[in-house]
């Protein structure tokens, strides 16, 4: 059911990006419509449910509900503008009037991200963006809901630092996402008019899955949640690493083969992401890293997996810490072992089954597949096996490589 609301209003007449848009304001108004409903059944079983409150969300509910049918009868113009109408509507009536000085005004940062994520254009994106900021500031300078020291003691630049950084960092993505979208088409093209390598369809494949429009999103989340708790300094700090992440990962997406400490860079930046949304509540281990500075290996094979073993093990762990190794071995292959003290992979599809999740499979299915290739090719054993733990999950790739000096 939720698949099908998400393509409500997309259309083979219209361009991927289109649709793309389409698909992520259906997300939204779903995401927010859940949201809507949840709080005031929370409010009740806490004891301070409030007739306004409920009656707040419910009108939010309509009017996501009418944002959805706009899409659906081929209207994502007034669809996505209806969004971002009621959410500033919506946040304001919060921070302003039906609950003032509970730092409603926080959501406004979210703003910027997701209409540059529905327009192609950046002129009305920048415009809410300066707007969200005004209603940011209204309740400590001009309706004064918070005590008079709190003006004074909110830093001015810092968060009109944070909601532009927010913007231009989305915006840069952005960018990044629609110049890849371009080659990644140029190059299926190439595919079809002259039908060479399936090796290189499946690479092209892989990045794709990797391009997952919903890391984004949650990196978005974790900043905000940053933002909400006060921590500054730690959403500056996540966005820096996000950013390196995100321009190292399309830097290397174009290479079949690339140097092994490369790869683990990468890999180390995706990692301290998960530890700054964890915080001390998970650690990780690299081991054997000493002397394979020079290898050579395909490029995106370890990383699926140890999404995989955060998203579907340790995020599910509720009692203590959240631990995570990888541990390299070099034989005539690479091995790398990923071992996680998660729930276990019977657990996680029990979970997912009850929260209705359908994971989709599709990069590890599209890695299996270039294993393979990789596996006929050179004439080895590679590819990947689940190795027997007793907590957790423990994974062990074969990856083929090459030696060569710096």
């Amino acid at each position: 059911m939720y698949n099908k609301i998400k393509g409500i209003g997309t259309s083979t007449c219209f361009s991927d990006t289109q649709n793309k848009r389409i698909r992520l304001l259906n997300i939204y108004a779903l995401i927010w419509i859940h949201f809507a409903i949840l709080f005031p059944i929370l409010d009740w079983f806490a004891g301070i449910f409030r007739y306004s409150t409920a009656f707040a969300h419910l009108a939010t509910i309509v009017f996501l509900i009418l944002v959805v049918y706009l899409n659906s009868i081929k209207n994502f113009k007034y669809a996505r503008l209806l969004w971002l109408v009621v959410a500033f509507i919506n946040f304001n009536a919060f921070s302003l009037v039906i609950i003032p000085g509970t730092y409603m005004e926080y959501y406004f940062v979210i703003i910027s991200g997701i209409s540059l994520s529905l327009y192609k254009k950046n002129t009305i994106p920048l415009l809410f963006t300066f707007l969200s900021f005004l209603c940011y500031v209204t309740p400590y300078y001009f309706i004064k809901i918070y005590p008079e020291d709190y003006g004074d003691r909110l830093e001015l630049p810092a968060m009109l630092g944070l909601f532009l950084s927010i913007y231009f960092l989305v915006n840069y993505f952005k960018k990044l996402n629609q110049e890849n979208e371009e080659k990644l088409s140029e190059a299926y093209q190439k595919l079809e008019e002259t039908k060479k390598s399936e090796l290189a369809h499946l690479q092209l494949k892989s990045l794709k899955a990797q391009m997952n429009p919903h890391f984004m999103f949650n990196a978005m989340n974790s900043i905000q949640h940053l933002v909400l708790k006060g921590d500054k300094h730690e959403a500056y700090q996540y966005l820096s690493k996000f950013s390196e992440m995100i321009r190292e990962n399309l830097k290397r997406s174009e290479e079949s083969f690339i140097y092994f400490e490369d790869e683990i860079s990468m890999l180390q930046k995706y990692l301290e992401l998960e530890k700054l949304r964890f915080k001390d509540n998970f650690q990780y281990k690299l081991k054997g890293l000493n002397q394979l500075e020079h290898l050579k290996i395909p490029s995106m094979i370890m990383q699926p997996f140890i999404e995989n073993a955060i998203k579907h093990g340790l995020l599910h762990k509720i009692e203590g810490i959240k631990q995570l190794e990888i541990e390299f071995k070099q034989t005539e292959v690479l091995e790398c072992i990923i071992t996680d003290n998660g729930v276990g992979i019977k657990a996680s599809l029990k979970i997912n089954k009850q929260n209705n999740t359908n994971h989709s499979s599709f990069s590890t299915k599209a890695i299996r597949d270039r294993l393979q290739l990789l596996k006929d090719y050179y004439g080895t054993d590679i590819g990947f096996d689940y190795l027997p733990s007793e907590e957790g999950t423990k994974v062990k790739l074969k990856i083929p490589y090459t030696f060569e000096e710096a």
